[in-house]
């Protein structure tokens, strides 16, 4: 659903006064000012609305420099929640990493103030509360979060546009009211909260003046209404409710859920109040309709408009309001697609647009967020575990799929959160030197590298996410070090932080929250798996490494969402995949019962998974090709693509996939190239772009440098380095310069990111 703040007081979309306020702190306008006092006490209303009017005009103007930069999920079946990242010019979505959460988390919610998430665990009747980085959307919990909610199964939450209260639909209990402190983030309970309500509350929703709230209630098919008190937030029932809200079901909605009782007709199952305050709008589960209400500003009283209830395509679980105010959504997650229905403003009705429903790209759609401007949705999947970005036709509302990212297991909600432009990209390169041990460059140039750490017999390392960690493998001591990085990039060892490996390590890899490193032993044909101790960074053996693998394990990448670990198995040509049972301990075990390991053709050597998470790559050495699979979205199953494998160089050493994920390099070593392909974003398949740079040596590594936008080749003997430029739209590469190194290099990390 839309998660834009509702206007208070007046019509100004999208723009809470609190929020506001934020934006223009330094410049004179803070909150518990004159200003904001007179505003928000509602006195002097001719000078109250020429207030609002200044309001959304400069609040329009404050907020054309912030866009729309991250996401956030909560992730039902593995207690999780996803953060993201949003290229605010393109609207790309890319996974990053996820916390562990509570159980049964069916919402994410940003305050007014764009400033902290909120996301109830229905399972324990707590709130958790994290402020939100605004450079780069890092979660931090805040002070006595979780919250205790006092209540019983929280689930969908509204919150005052002030900023200073929020509203929760209790399934057990009522309705929840709170304050909120948009300082730190604290949440306390009203004092007469929570407020009775009828059978199951399950969502609730607030005209955009304040005034009313209203309650939906969904196994007594009725609607409980409320008064708000713009002082202190506490609720006062209306008389003349609760009021029925659907017909009888027109599917058996015992099929639905089994504890639905035979009272509950039509099941409604969400409600919003449109943009203008007029109307209130109903989905019926049961029912496959929505009912529409106009509201009565003065009373709060609703009253059916005519040829309400609307059918609405089956079993509507939710419903989404476009930022324009115009078009409403039905969330239908059954048949995995979105009806879109033109909303009159006059008369409150519903009439399908041209083309509806639409497809999301995954199954099970479960909700819908727009971007501020509209013109991108956001749909998250639950039963394919993914996010599909969408383009929106504002004047139709018709929805295209543009991209689809793989998730954790079971989204439930998303929200969208603004975010500063981040300051100038830097790129700083780890270097495994051999005996030489570790250099390190900051400018990119591979000739001039710094040398960090003693001799060793170093020939593979790996970074965390936070860049505060490094691990190196000596393959000839087989050990696995932990080194701790400074702020200017200097190394130093971590007490006891050495640990064995198995014979002859081949790769290391870490997870995208910093918690495994992963390490390929090819002499003896395991995997060694170490979980990274959070305080001291000493890398510990967990529970069952290592792990058996195929023949000769050469190299291992994990997924975007870290759910599942591949690993190439040079000697056998094959795959082992690996998945969890769980997101907080790694109990990992090869998913034999789902095919594991796969064929592929001669002498793998290199896997690379997309960065939607849906597809895996891998570079066939011996038989000059690249095999495609598609990754399965529960199991993360192998499924061999039609065309696959697809002709490459001579000797393919080395992939990589453009972070946007539309082309696909590929090394040729004995070739001396690198080629170009193109990925069919909805398919997987290979397209031979037609571009082939030649070498002046025979390349090893492929690595991208996203400060300066260019793709770094290493030789396969690490002697000699060269960055290629691309063309956007062709693909075609060019060579930016080539240098030699004094010493070989055997592995590279290259690490972007800002003041750095």
């Amino acid at each position: 659903m839309s998660r834009r703040p509702a206007a208070y007081p007046g019509s100004c979309p999208g723009v809470s006064i609190e929020r506001f306020l934020l934006m223009r702190r330094g410049r004179g306008l803070r909150p518990g000012s004159d200003l904001s006092t007179m505003i928000q006490r509602k006195k002097h209303p001719f000078v109250q609305r020429v207030l609002v009017l200044l309001l959304c005009v400069l609040a329009s103007l404050a907020q054309a420099g912030e866009s729309i930069r991250f996401a956030y999920t909560s992730n039902d079946l593995d207690a999780s929640l996803a953060r993201y990242s949003i290229d605010p010019a393109t609207g790309m979505l890319r996974f990053v990493d996820y916390l562990p959460l509570g159980k049964n988390t069916p919402e994410t919610v940003v305050d007014p103030s764009g400033r902290f998430l909120l996301a109830p665990a229905q399972s324990i009747n707590r709130l958790f509360v994290y402020r939100i980085n605004p450079q780069d959307g890092s979660l931090t919990e805040v002070p006595g979060s979780p919250f205790n909610v006092k209540g019983r199964g929280p689930l969908l939450i509204r919150f005052h546009p002030s900023g200073r209260f929020f509203y929760i639909a209790l399934r057990f209990s009522g309705v929840g009211a709170y304050a909120f402190d948009p300082q730190t983030g604290a949440v306390s309970p009203l004092p007469d909260s929570p407020y009775p309500a009828q059978e199951r509350p399950r969502a609730v929703a607030l005209t955009p003046d304040a005034r009313f709230l209203y309650a939906l209630n969904t196994y007594a098919d009725s609607i409980s209404a409320f008064e708000v008190d713009a002082r202190s937030g506490a609720l006062r029932a209306l008389r003349g409710f609760p009021i029925r809200v659907g017909d009888d079901a027109s599917y058996d909605y015992r099929n639905l859920s089994q504890d639905i009782p035979a009272s509950a007709h039509a099941t409604p199952y969400h409600m919003l109040v449109d943009k203008s305050g007029r109307f209130v709008l109903v989905a019926n589960l049961a029912g496959s309709t929505i009912s529409v209400f106009r509201i009565d500003g003065d009373s709060g009283r609703l009253s059916q408009v005519p040829g309400s209830p609307f059918f609405s395509g089956a079993n509507p679980v939710s419903l989404a309001l476009h930022p324009n105010g115009r078009i409403v959504y039905a969330i239908r997650s059954r048949d995995s697609v979105v009806g879109a229905f033109t909303l009159d403003e006059k008369t409150g009705r519903l009439t399908e647009v041209s083309g509806s429903p639409f497809g999301t790209g995954g199954l099970g759609i479960a909700e819908l967020a727009f971007s501020d401007q509209g013109r991108r949705a956001y749909a998250i999947n639950r039963e394919s575990n993914d996010v599909a970005q969408l383009d929106v036709d504002p004047v139709s509302g018709a929805l295209t799929v543009r991209d689809v990212v793989k998730t954790r297991s079971g989204p439930w909600s998303i929200s969208l959160a603004r975010g500063e432009a981040p300051s100038a990209l830097r790129s700083r390169i780890f270097a495994a030197m051999g005996e030489k041990g570790v250099g390190r460059s900051d400018n990119g140039d591979l000739s001039r590298l710094v040398s960090l750490s003693g001799p060793g017999s170093i020939t593979a390392l790996a970074l965390t996410p936070d860049r505060r960690l490094l691990y190196t493998v000596d393959r000839d001591a087989a050990m696995l070090t932990a080194w701790r990085v400074d702020d200017k990039g200097g190394l130093t060892a971590i007490p006891n932080g050495q640990v064995a490996t198995g014979k002859a390590p081949s790769d290391v890899v870490i997870d995208r929250n910093g918690w495994y490193a992963y390490v390929t032993n090819a002499g003896d044909d395991t995997m060694s798996v170490y979980y990274i101790d959070e305080k001291t960074g000493q890398p510990k053996p967990v529970k069952r490494s290592p792990f058996k693998t195929g023949k000769r394990p050469s190299f291992i990448s994990l997924d975007p969402a870290a759910r599942y670990a591949y690993v190439v198995n040079s000697g056998d040509d094959s795959i082992s995949v690996y998945r969890y049972r769980s997101n907080v301990t790694p109990l990992i075990f090869e998913s034999i019962y789902y095919g594991s390991p796969y064929a592929t053709d001669k002498t793998p050597v290199a896997i690379e998974i997309d960065p939607t998470g849906r597809y895996a790559f891998v570079a066939n050495a011996a038989s000059n090709t690249v095999s495609a699979y598609r990754i399965h979205y529960q199991t993360g199953a192998l499924d061999s693509l039609p065309g696959s494998p697809f002709k490459a160089g001579r000797k393919p050493r080395a992939l990589l996939a453009h972070p946007n994920g539309r082309w696909l390099f590929v090394a040729n070593e004995d070739s001396r190239d690198v080629r170009v392909f193109r990925i069919e974003g909805m398919l997987g398949a290979l397209d031979d772009a037609g571009h082939r740079q030649q070498l002046p040596f025979r390349p090893g590594q492929l690595h991208w440098d996203a400060a300066a936008g260019q793709l770094l080749v290493l030789a396969v003997d690490g002697s000699k380095w060269l960055k290629l430029s691309q063309d956007a739209h062709s693909g075609a590469l060019s060579i930016v310069g080539s240098q030699s190194l004094q010493s070989p290099l055997l592995d590279l990390q290259v690490l972007t990111g800002s003041g750095q």
